[in-house]
């Protein structure tokens, strides 16, 4: 993906004279150098191995909540700080611990290692975790509360705003109709059972459930339109803070975080009268969140995906829609279309190295949902809300939510359980992957040309 980008650059700027060309290239040397060293020095302040002598035993610590507990079919789980370092800690019953609370653990202490794949591909998790600043974890744990009321005001007010309105949805609506609106929402694929994200996997839509950019942008668009009654002195400062606060609520993950940005750099773009370039604004939310954590740059697949997805969506879906002049323009079909077809390509070489699947049906079934995602999050958010008003005012909005809802999840389980929605393909270099983009780069940049 480097190399890519940098071939990105090059083809994008070739045209520039060359000074500025070397001018650009000593820039990114230096940037790459100064990446290198941010690196190095993140987890210096973690250097303390006071618990390696009691790796593999049981032992029992005492510690701070400061992660939202999950609630998982095998248990609740959370992150335990102890004395500045962080433990994944995983009950094995749905105990009432909750964020701010200072609790006992016992149980064996281990450190995260390596997961096999059936695809013959190894999952580094101690990596994945190392992201997070999380080095050690905790399976099957014993858990007692001692105390509460320890955690961040705001971040324990918002945990419970969140979980009150994921409360009311299992009142509303049955499961897995509830669960699916949870993720849609606020929660994630957390909250889908397992059985469930698993179809939505093998059918190529899991996407719209892990609180994506997509996911971001419809929301932000909510609070532009809702703010936007107010005068423009004061619509900008709430949808601002609007945004933030849902960022915070749904837990800041790295993909959720790089939307918001690039939603917020449209907002100002908007307020001064400043050209929007999506190139840009991807560009300095990806330097903003690797200078303050280069890691997820290397173990967060999630992150990578998406930016991969918005270079499509950005340089590649609007030459897609060229070729699709038969698709028809009524309800943005052709655009939504060239969208789908262009950040699956894109995807498509990464996940061949990295997963060692894809789905075969996943354009199909993105065609088939993602026209109904903004209304179903519209109804769905709409008969919550109004559920705290009164269960019979919401009943005509959770009607049409349940009615769309069944619809993608029918979608999903269909798709998802045909003998060949998912196909798994042997080791794929990484040479090939990157080969790959740079084609892909270079098709994109001499179509754009012409």
């Amino acid at each position: 993906m480097t190399v890519g980008f940098l071939g990105f650059l090059f083809f994008k700027f070739i045209k520039i004279e060359a000074n500025i060309l070397i001018s650009l290239l000593f820039l990114v040397i230096f940037s790459f150098g100064f990446g290198a060293l941010r690196f190095e020095i993140k987890d210096y302040h973690l250097l303390d191995k006071k618990f390696e002598a009691s790796l593999e035993s049981k032992i029992e610590l005492d510690g701070l909540v400061i992660s939202e507990v999950e609630t998982r079919e095998s248990g609740s789980r959370f992150v335990l700080d102890v004395d500045g370092q962080k433990i994944l800690v995983s009950a094995r019953d749905f105990s009432n611990t909750e964020y701010g609370d200072r609790v006992a653990v016992t149980g064996k202490l281990q450190k995260p290692g390596i997961i096999e794949s059936d695809t013959g591909r190894d999952f580094d998790y101690g990596a994945y975790l190392s992201k997070d600043d999380i080095y050690y974890t905790m399976s099957f744990a014993e858990v007692e509360t001692l105390s509460s009321g320890h955690g961040n005001f705001l971040k324990s007010f918002l945990i419970k705003i969140k979980t009150k309105f994921t409360d009311r949805m299992n009142t509303i609506l049955p499961e897995p109709e509830s669960s699916l609106l949870a993720g849609l929402l606020v929660s994630g694929k957390q909250a889908l059972p397992k059985s469930t994200l698993e179809e939505f996997k093998r059918a190529g839509i899991v996407h719209i459930v892990v609180l994506s950019g997509y996911n971001v942008t419809i929301i932000a668009e909510f609070f532009r339109k809702m703010f936007g009654l107010l005068s423009v002195r004061f619509a900008l400062p709430a949808s601002v803070v609007g945004i933030v606060l849902f960022t915070l609520l749904t837990g800041a993950s790295a993909t959720v975080v790089r939307a918001s940005i690039m939603v917020l750099i449209v907002l100002f773009s908007k307020s001064l009268g400043r050209t929007y370039s999506v190139g840009r604004a991807l560009l300095l939310a990806g330097v903003l969140m690797v200078f303050h954590n280069p890691k997820i740059l290397v173990f967060d697949p999630s992150f990578e995906l998406s930016f991969i997805a918005v270079l499509a969506l950005a340089y590649m879906s609007s030459l897609a829609e060229k070729y699709l002049g038969s698709i028809p323009l009524q309800w943005g079909m052709r655009s939504m279309l060239a969208t789908i077809i262009s950040t699956q390509v894109a995807v498509l070489p990464y996940l061949l190295y990295s997963m060692g699947s894809f789905s075969m049906v996943s354009v199909f079934s993105n065609t088939l949902i993602l026209l109904f995602i903004p209304v179903t999050m519209l109804i769905g958010f709409a008969a919550v809300s109004l559920s705290f008003v009164g269960f019979y005012l919401a009943m005509p909005f959770s009607y049409c939510a349940h009615l769309l809802l069944e619809y993608i999840l029918s979608v999903a389980h269909y798709l998802g359980n045909l003998s060949f929605a998912s196909i798994s393909v042997p080791i794929f270099p990484w040479w090939l992957a990157v080969f790959i983009y740079l084609v892909l780069i270079g098709f994109v940049y001499n179509r754009s040309k012409t």
